[in-house]
């Protein structure tokens, strides 16, 4: 198993235990507040007071630590978390000065200085939403954002008229404020639906994922609320009041899990929420659950307390349905959306397999052509050093008898015309075996560059000597005074591998073109022939070792010249009608670059 998927793994194990603790820790709160219709407001102000100041100055804390960190890893969400900060210290505000018109103070009015710490949170908690949907908003297409407004719309509509009928007479600036609540949380509400949907299709992190769920029961409760306050159902201890502790609760988890992923050292950490190797995983596994448990806590709880709350303060059983009914339809838009593309969640997700699977075999033919390659290279490499040494010993003898031979005086030489085409028949394949031994060393050796200053039209002039021209054959060699830095022996070898390939590639003869032309700090050299030229489809591989279409060629040849031009940093390419092959120089080299090995 590789080191990624063991880290897959791990974290989804993680993620597992992380759920199973959010749930209990929300199963337990509910069973606290289960005990409401069996305590007194004094009594019970002893859990809600703790709660209200407990789990609204831990999210102030997580998300102030989690700016100034993103801030010091220069982090593109630092502002994003800031805002919520600021929000997270305005929910604290207002729920303390809440609790203190509720528990301490006589009377609740309205507006009071705490509406205005929750109004002003709304646009700072909209603001993060759409800066964390930054990198998918892209992605996201107007029929998402259409869907997300319609729904936010079906909860603002009934709600600004309900608040509005309330408020009929009162004075504007009360009024107002009534109306800002429902008209901020459907805008709040609508980035989360969008960032809910994208999860759905696409994937993100559990932290992600219960934000977005915090948000969305946020906006559920604002409007339960609402309606329960309207109709004077609310007190002290509604199941409304538990939706808000879930959306506390909720966050403190997503940001306990991005505050963790925030110490990862290195490049890991850069993913804030979104991820592209979880695909439908976090809803399915997640989501779903705990969007059921936070639903039969809901349920269990209004059932209890419309049952067992005093008739003074009886419960509107319409007013709980309503809060229950609005979280199962936004869930259950969820849903259906999931069911209608899973469909083709799996087929592109099937596509997407058996793309990896053909780029997976097509990488391991490459690999092992390339080790096929590499071992071929590597035993002549092993065998080069014997061969040059057992086979240019007895060329060299070979090709002195020769050269002795046809040196004789004319009394002592061989006459026999016969004999003499047999001798040249000889002096031909010593030529042509001390050829491909000069191949094969040529391209195994990696000696550092020896440079000297040299005319490039003499060097070339000094290689044409040493090959066999046939009489049919026309070269034409620009004579000029460019001069480089470069390896003499090395360059030779260069040079006299183009003019024989040349050569062969004239059947009939022909005609070869040596042009020497110089740009900037650059020497350039063509070789163009008459010959048939090279099929288009041998052309990429032509410089490739051990690829020939010689019967008697090593394949070494050109990849020789190549290794030599680009140590001497260099290029080397080649081009038809006609066939060129042209050579880009430095004319200057310095030694610490003759010392660098070609790739």
């Amino acid at each position: 198993m590789s080191k990624r998927d063991t880290l897959s793994r791990y974290a989804l194990e993680n993620n597992k235990n992380i759920v199973i603790s959010l749930i209990l820790v929300i199963v337990a709160i509910t069973v606290i507040y289960q005990t409401r219709p069996f305590l007194d407001d004094t009594q019970f102000s002893f859990i809600a007071i703790p709660a209200y100041a407990i789990l609204p100055a831990i999210v102030t804390a997580y998300s102030a630590l989690l700016a100034i960190k993103l801030y010091r890893q220069k982090n593109y969400q630092a502002k994003g978390f800031a805002m919520f900060a600021v929000a997270a210290a305005f929910w604290f505000i207002a729920e303390q000065i809440w609790q203190l018109y509720d528990h301490v103070w006589e009377g609740e009015p309205f507006p009071s200085e705490a509406d205005i710490f929750y109004l002003a949170a709304y646009p700072l908690m909209t603001a993060f939403l759409f800066l964390s949907l930054k990198p998918v908003i892209r992605k996201t297409g107007k029929n998402v954002w259409l869907f997300a407004t319609v729904l936010a719309v079906s909860f603002l509509i009934p709600s600004v008229l309900a608040a509005y009928d309330d408020m009929f007479g009162e004075e504007a600036f009360a009024t107002g404020i009534a109306l800002a609540y429902p008209i901020l949380g459907s805008i709040q509400i609508i980035p989360a639906i969008v960032g809910i949907m994208y999860l759905t299709k696409q994937g993100a992190s559990l932290s992600w994922m219960l934000i977005l769920f915090g948000f969305i029961i946020y906006g559920v409760a604002d409007t339960f609320f609402l309606f329960a306050e309207l109709d004077g159902t609310y007190y002290d201890g509604h199941p409304v009041d538990l939706l808000w502790l879930y959306t506390y609760i909720l966050i403190i988890f997503a940001f306990h899990i991005r505050l963790k992923i925030a110490n990862i050292p290195g490049e890991e950490n850069s993913s804030i929420f979104f991820s592209e190797s979880i695909k439908f995983e976090t809803i399915s596994k997640f989501g779903i659950p705990l969007t059921l448990a936070i639903v039969c806590m809901i349920i269990l709880m209004s059932i209890i307390h419309s049952l067992f709350i005093e008739t003074d303060v009886e419960t509107s059983t319409q007013n709980i349905m309503f809060g229950v009914l609005g979280m199962l339809a936004v869930f259950t838009a969820i849903v259906l959306t999931i069911n209608k593309n899973l469909a083709r969640l799996v087929k592109m997700r099937t596509n997407e397999l058996i793309e990896q699977r053909d780029n997976l075999e097509n990488l391991v033919e490459e690999k092992t052509h390339e080790i096929l390659k590499s071992e071929r290279l590597s035993a002549i490499g092993e065998l080069s050093g014997r061969l040059a040494h057992d086979l240019r010993n007895p060329l060299s003898v070979m090709k002195m008898s020769i050269d002795l031979i046809k040196q004789s005086p004319d009394d002592s030489k061989i006459s026999d015309e016969k004999v003499s085409k047999r001798i040249d028949l000889i002096e031909k394949s010593i030529d042509r075996i001390s050829h491909q031994v000069d191949d094969v060393l040529g391209y195994v050796r990696n000696s550092p560059l020896k440079l000297t200053k040299i005319k490039i039209s003499d060097l070339i002039q000094y290689s044409l000597d040493k090959v066999n021209i046939p009489e049919d054959v026309e070269i034409n060699l620009d004579k000029n005074n460019i001069t480089i830095d470069c390896d003499q022996e090395k360059f030779d070898a260069v040079f006299i591998n183009l003019i024989i390939n040349s050569i062969q590639a004239m059947h009939e003869g022909g005609k070869i073109d040596i042009k020497i032309t110089e740009q900037d700090n650059l020497a350039i050299i063509k070789f163009s022939d008459s010959g048939d030229g090279i099929p288009e489809e041998n052309l990429p591989k032509i410089f490739e070792p051990l690829f020939t279409t010689k019967q008697k060629g090593t394949g070494l040849g050109l990849a020789s010249c190549k290794n030599i031009v680009e140590q001497h940093h260099g290029e080397i390419s080649v081009s038809n009608s006609p066939t060129t092959f042209t050579i880009s120089l430095p004319k200057v080299l310095t030694v610490q670059q003759a010392k660098i090995q070609p790739k």
